[in-house]
This record gives C-alpha cells, structure tokens and sequence, in this order.
C-alpha cells in the first residue's frame, strides 16, 4: 500500500509534538505495516481550513497514495466536523488515512468502525449542547419571561434599564400595539393577509425593522402569535399563565 505521511504544528501551540516529531512517528508506524513511503507533507499553521500549502499539495497528489498517516486526527482538520466530511470523501474515493493518537485506522474494518464510532459520539455531543441550548429557552420561557428580541407591539425593559432582573420583561409600545389591534380586527373580518400587508403598507405604516412595505409571511407569524398578544404561555407543566406584563390584546 502507497503511503504519505503529514504533520502540522499550530503557530499558536509552539509547546505541541514538533513537526520532525510527528513525521518520525508516522514514519515508523508505514515501516511498521511495510507500506510504501510515497512522500511527507508539513504545514505550520491553522487547521481550521484547508488553506495549507502541505495539506493541499497532498490532496492535489492524492492519486499517488492510498493512506495518509498523521499523529493525531486534528493534524488534518482542528474541527470535527470538517475531519469528517474530509473523511467521508476520502472512503468515497477510495483511499483511506490513520490517526495514531486514537488508534483509527480505515484500512482496517476496525479501524474503520472505530471512527464511525467517534464521528457518532461527536455529533451526539453537538446535538446534546443543542438539546441543552433549547431547554435552556425553554426554561426562560416556562418562567414567564421572553426569549429574543421584542415582538412588534412591546419593546423590551431590559433595554432601557440594563438591569439584569428585567431581561426577558416586555412593556407595550402604544403606537405598535394599535397597529396590532387593527391587524386581528381586519383578520376578524376575514381580510387574506395579503389584503392586511397591503392595507398597513399603503397607510405608511413601518414594520419593527422600519420597512415600509409588510410580508405576508410576517401578518402570518402575528396572527400565530395570538395567544401570545392576548398574554398567554404554556409552562413546562402545559398549563397555561399569563405573562406578568400587560395585553395588547383582550381574549
């Protein structure tokens, strides 16, 4: 088997396994299976992108070489997202690398399900902060308190008192509440949405962003948000409370 190795030292981690280190290393380990020593790759410098002179001339060469040996899987890629989908192109073509830190090796069945197993545990990783991050929200939410910037109809306490205890508190902003009302009375009427954003358009009247012209997607996300103008949030419990500020609209 045709086989190069690469090595790669961070210009902010002069304290790392040096380059010469690493390329012994990944020398020893070719000797190691009698593959073929094709050539060695290096690089100084970040691993967050593939904008290394080493790394892309290796790629650029990839028809002369079956398996790339690094001492560690982040000498490839310093994000696990980009190691692996340079990963998956590699086994699409094909080819196949080492990692000797952890002990993958996809010229092997092995080693191969060892990496599904560690790419499988870093996208669990990612979807676990995510799920963290929601219920995060969630709990904000559950206390009564808004998550984001202000609806159209309130403006935010917070940002006028930049105190802590306040964020997430909404007061109503009087002339964007009016405009609300006036919204739910014309979709009372049976008014299409398109006829609401054409009326407040044609009144001169500016979204929260100050566009003049209205969407119908954002008279749709309004409407939506019915039970929110009325005051309304369900808890954690599914049982609905009210928010301690005060009601653009009366249910």
């Amino acid at each position: 088997m045709r086989a190069v190795v690469y090595g790669r030292i961070s210009t902010d981690l002069q304290s790392e396994t040096s380059v010469n280190e690493q390329i012994r290393r990944c020398k020893q380990y070719v000797e190691l299976k009698d593959w073929t020593l094709v050539d060695e790759f290096t690089d100084v410098g970040t691993g967050m992108n593939t904008d290394r002179s080493g790394f892309e001339e290796m790629m650029n060469r990839i028809d002369e070489w079956d398996v790339v040996v690094a001492f560690k899987l982040d000498r490839f890629h310093r994000s696990s997202t980009n190691a692996q989908v340079w990963a998956a192109k590699l086994n699409d073509i094909g080819k196949n690398f080492v990692a000797l830190d952890i002990d993958v090796d996809t010229t092997s069945a092995m080693g191969m399900a060892v990496f599904r197993i560690i790419t499988a545990l870093n996208q669990m990783e990612v979807e676990v902060t995510q799920e963290r991050t929601r219920m995060g929200l969630q709990g904000v939410k559950n206390e009564g308190r808004w998550v984001g910037k202000p609806p159209y109809g309130y403006d935010s306490i917070y940002s006028k008192t930049d105190n802590d205890k306040d964020k997430g508190l909404l007061k109503i902003n009087q002339g964007e509440a009016e405009v609300v009302q006036m919204i739910f009375q014309l979709r009372d009427q049976e008014k299409s949405l398109g006829d609401i954003a054409e009326a407040l358009t044609t009144a001169g009247i500016l979204t929260k962003t100050k566009k003049t012209r209205w969407s119908t997607a954002t008279i749709g996300d309004m409407i939506k948000r019915r039970g929110f103008y009325e005051g309304h949030y369900y808890d954690g419990d599914n049982h609905i409370q009210e928010y301690s500020w005060a009601k653009v609209l009366e249910g």
